[in-house]
């Protein structure tokens, strides 16, 4: 299935999100200088039309000219106390002007000092008062004052109302801008937001879309069969590409990329009526049907896909051979109308169905299958402890010399005996181990049983083991065999280890190193199942082997089928040319027996000699053989243990 990782964006995407973020952040700053500028403008606005300077100018001409007239005017003593009020209020407001900061110079420079020299000198006459000439006096003191100060006042007042026009005529020019950034900044925002809105519905389909055959990814898929409306029936395929990874290794991970793409649109081709095809995993792709006749379409679609896929791709000038396998759940109506997980897992279940059938075919979802899921999981929990519980035992199958008739050695097969189940085959809990790390437990329990056997058997007699892919793996499974061989007292000879080509094909650099390294112990190494694999000829000469098996179909077909008896006669030719020994499996009937006996086979195995035994059993038929050996064997009868079997 499709892994999910973190999406990654576009360069282009980051670059133009830095791009809007610095515009905005210019605008956001163009906007408050321009904020803060237009405030400070109106500021001096207010200050300028507020009590200002020209303002206490103005106040300060007033009180020099009522100071005159109190001057002229008095009579009685009485008016003495206005002279002295109207003096000490000119003095306040001469000296509020030397604190001002005025715009023209002759006020601190000429008029300001004549002010407070003026006031020295009429500091005098008021204690004069009411003296006749006094007051004219003071009046002429004060009145050289008056129109310097008017004229300085008139003068200060239209600076003030030119500060005050300039200030306004800006501060418009700053509110127009200020209207402009903001009408800008509207209409940036709106542009911004629909941009943004346009680039989420983009990052949308990017995130619902597969980026290499852009088909819906699984994301998509499982949102659009959750909101299938299934009230008319729907239905669901699951399409897996047969070895792809080998295809990948072999070929390069470039001609896999265009495998899928191509394999993509053969599945919109084969499928136009559908509601949605995606890719939900590395190899793995999805169809979804909607509508009353769903179940019809996605079957003949299924049909057409095969076929299709019976064409070579083209990848990158070469032609490559792709096979897929279907998984197929359908829902006719609305009745019981299961959910988008259990529509999921019951085409799950139709795929593995289909690959355990063969591959190259289509397989739609039966409810048995879901019953034979949930015990194929409750034997793989079940075998997890079966060896601490003493639920496996070992049996052992004669090998005998069809010459001698007598036993050369047993191969050791593995048994199960469940506590519910009963007898459970080795076809259905070895793939179980094999998917987990428990054969590596399970294979080295059989390895040390089988050599604790081995020794309490006489002579030569070996014990053959068969070890699978994921233990030919094991670095450190040499080392263990040396350990339980000398543990146990076995001579490495009489341990023969059983390797099938599917077990080779799995890691060769591995497989080889650990069967060198089993060899350089001393122990035997035999082809399993030689003729039904890929290349059995080509591992001959890559691998030292000791023996050959031939497997039992040939055997069993030997002399129905020419073919096959040809191919026993070539591989015992072939073994004796290589110096390698000869098992033939299978061996059932007189028949077979006299059949490989002739085609040059020098042992055997089968139901003919005897079927498997316990230990007790086979060191038994040991001895009885040791018997026999004392009795003389006529030429026209078998062995004793040969005619018990029989």
């Amino acid at each position: 299935m499709i892994q999910r990782g973190k999406l990654t964006l576009p360069r282009s995407f980051h670059r133009l999100g830095l791009g809007l973020a610095a515009v905005t952040a210019l605008l956001a700053v163009f906007a408050v200088a321009v904020s803060l500028l237009a405030a400070a403008y109106q500021q001096r606005i207010d200050e300028a039309s507020r009590y200002n300077r020209t303002f206490d100018a103005t106040q300060t001409l007033a009180e020099l000219l009522r100071l005159q007239l109190a001057f002229a005017g008095a009579r009685e003593p009485g008016d003495l106390d206005e002279i002295r009020m109207r003096t000490a209020i000119l003095e306040n407001r001469a000296s509020i002007l030397a604190n001002a900061v005025w715009p023209i110079p002759e006020m601190r420079a000429d008029f300001l000092p004549s002010l407070f020299d003026a006031l020295q000198r009429i500091t005098p006459l008021i204690d004069r008062m009411p003296e006749a000439g006094v007051g004219m006096d003071a009046v002429t003191i004060l009145k050289p004052l008056v129109q310097p100060l008017a004229r300085m006042t008139s003068r200060s007042h239209a600076i003030a109302n030119d500060e005050i026009g300039r200030t306004q005529a800006q501060l418009r020019l700053m509110f127009a801008v200020l209207c402009g950034l903001t009408v800008f900044l509207v209409l940036f925002g709106a542009a911004l937001v629909t941009f943004v809105l346009w680039q989420n519905r983009r990052l949308d389909r990017t995130a619902r879309s597969d980026a290499l055959t852009g088909l819906a990814n699984r994301l998509q898929f499982g949102l659009c069969l959750d909101r299938l409306a299934s009230a008319n029936g729907c239905a669901v395929m699951l399409i897996d590409v047969d070895h792809f990874k080998t295809l990948n290794d072999t070929n390069g991970h470039d001609i896999g990329d265009v495998v899928l793409t191509r394999v993509g649109q053969r599945l919109e081709e084969a499928a136009p009526d559908a509601r949605l095809v995606a890719r939900v995993g590395g190899d793995e792709f999805a169809i979804l049907y909607e509508g009353p006749e769903a179940a019809a379409r996605s079957r003949a679609a299924a049909t057409r896909i095969l076929e299709m896929m019976r064409q070579p791709i083209l990848a990158n000038g070469r032609c490559v051979k792709v096979s897929v396998t279907l998984g197929l759940r359908t829902v006719e109506g609305a009745a019981d109308t299961p959910s988008s997980y259990t529509l999921l897992k019951d085409a799950d279940l139709a795929l593995y169905e289909a690959k355990a059938a063969g591959r190259r075919c289509a397989t739609e979802f039966q409810p048995a299958m879901k019953k034979s899921f949930l015990e194929r999981h409750r034997l793989e929990a079940d075998l997890h402890g079966a060896i601490d519980r003493g639920e496996h035992h070992l049996q052992f199958q004669p090998v005998v010399d069809l010459r001698a008739n007598t036993t050369l050695g047993f191969e050791a097969l593995l048994r199960w005996n469940h506590p519910e189940f009963g007898f459970v085959p080795p076809s259905q809990f070895v793939p179980l181990a094999e998917e987990s790390d428990l054969i590596l437990d399970l294979g080295r329990w059989v390895l040390t049983e089988a050599i604790a056997t081995a020794r309490h058997w006489p002579g030569d007699v070996f014990v053959a083991v068969n070890i699978s892919a994921r233990q030919l793996n094991d670095a450190g499974l040499a080392a263990f065999v040396a350990q339980t061989l000398a543990e146990a007292g076995l001579p490495a000879q009489r341990l023969e280890i059983e390797v099938t080509e599917t077990a080779l094909i799995q890691n060769e650099a591995l497989a080889t190193q650990t069967l060198q390294a089993l060899r350089a112990l001393g122990c035997r190494i035999a082809l399993d199942d030689f003729g039904t694999g890929y290349a059995s000829l080509s591992y001959l000469q890559r691998f030292v082997f000791d023996k050959l098996k031939i497997d039992r179909s040939f055997v069993e077909s030997c002399r129905e089928d020419k073919n096959s008896s040809a191919i026993v006669a070539a591989v015992c030719a072939l073994a004796h040319r290589l110096q390698l020994g000869v098992v033939a499996e299978g061996i059932e009937t007189r028949e077979h027996c006299a059949f490989v006996a002739e085609a040059g086979c020098g042992a055997g195995q089968g139901y003919l000699f005897d079927r498997p035994l316990s230990k007790d059993k086979a060191l038994e038929r040991l001895q009885r053989e040791t018997e026999d050996a004392r009795w003389p064997v006529q030429a026209d009868r078998a062995p004793r243990h040969l005619a018990l079997a029989l």
